[in-house]
């Protein structure tokens, strides 16, 4: 009866031992709304389907939906909300009514100044606190910033070689970014990624902001514009993967460290594709298009008039409304200078 009773013994102790490895065998399958078609910023993503796929054995699916097949760009914190997603691409600028804190990202000429840098920002203010409140309101939680490289210009028309060349003229740039643009005397506009080709051929607007180069060439840019800038260094649309924090609650713990694993070689992607796409989009664009090349004395026109003042503007404007606007930005400025010491 001793010898049984200790068998039994061992048997629920190993049950509880091997709990956590039979949890890891359930079949997971997550939906992940992207727009846009596959290209540079979606390559991180698609690594980490094929890795969570191979670890698990199939039991952990990514199935990735392009195109905006199953939530339109705008729409991807709502159906997060309301379950009907796993997660997606989220670009807060797209709404900047639902999440207005994190557009402390998009706000332009942030000393920022590489990818390695916007991955520790990035990272640092998705887990600060008010951050994270915020998303949750949309039962979202953004596990890896989407990270791209700084925003530049491509056109139609007249090239603009000075600042005032920018007055009146229409062009696509979002959130802090179109408040930036603003102040120089161009006139903004919100257009989705997906909806900018057609709007710029019919001369909806006459020049474009996206991030530099792999943008322009994914979204073929080139085929209905005459210039392009470079060195302009204008900032960021903030983007992030963002997930159902009721859906990653449920997650198993060995998918969680899988998906914490995977993480360095998900930047790693990120960064290798948009080296590879410089080498090949600058010379395909210099073939057709007009390069306008802005140099640290060239931007600080700029960056005098549509840098700091436009801060500014964005914490008031975020006082206003009863938002922790100032803490927000000091803490993405006390985050750049702790990521430029750790990148130099």
């Amino acid at each position: 009866m001793a010898l049984i009773k200790r068998r039994m013994a061992a048997i629920a102790a190993a049950a509880l031992l091997l709990a956590p490895a039979a949890n890891a065998q359930e079949k997971v399958v997550w939906d992940i709304a992207i727009y846009g078609p596959p290209r540079e910023v979606t390559a991180p993503i698609e690594f980490l389907a094929k890795y969570l796929d191979e670890k698990t054995g199939g039991k952990f699916t990514l199935k990735l939906h392009y195109g905006e097949s199953i939530a339109p760009a705008k729409s991807v914190l709502d159906s997060l909300k309301i379950e009907a997603i796993h997660g997606g691409l989220v670009a807060f600028g797209y709404t900047p009514g639902k999440t207005p804190l994190h557009l402390a990202l998009d706000l332009p000429y942030l000393p920022i100044p590489n990818l390695d840098a916007y991955e520790k920002v990035q990272t640092a203010f998705y887990n600060w606190e008010p951050a994270k409140k915020e998303l949750a309101r949309f039962n979202g939680v953004a596990l890896y910033a989407a990270l791209l490289p700084p925003y530049e210009f491509m056109g139609t028309g007249k090239a603009p070689k000075t600042l005032d060349d920018w007055k009146g003229m229409r062009v696509r740039a979002l959130g802090p970014g179109g408040d930036a643009m603003r102040t120089i005397g161009a006139v903004p506009t919100s257009v989705p990624a997906p909806e900018v080709y057609t709007a710029l051929e019919r001369g909806t607007f006459q020049a474009a902001s996206f991030p530099f180069s792999y943008a322009f060439a994914a979204y073929k840019l080139y085929e209905v514009s005459k210039w392009y800038t470079m060195g302009m260094n204008f900032g960021i649309v903030n983007n992030a993967w963002v997930f159902s924090q009721s859906a990653y609650a449920k997650l198993p713990a060995p998918y969680k460290k899988l998906m914490d694993d995977a993480r360095p070689e998900f930047y790693r992607v990120a960064k290798e594709v948009y080296r590879k796409a410089d080498e090949r989009n600058i010379p395909l664009f210099d073939k057709t298009l007009e390069r306008i090349t802005f140099t640290p004395e060239t931007l600080q026109p700029f960056i005098d008039k549509a840098g700091k003042p436009v801060w500014e503007k964005w914490v008031a404007d975020g006082k206003a409304k009863g938002l922790p606007a100032q803490q927000a930005l000091e803490f993405v400025l006390k985050e750049a200078k702790a990521a430029q010491s750790k990148t130099n």
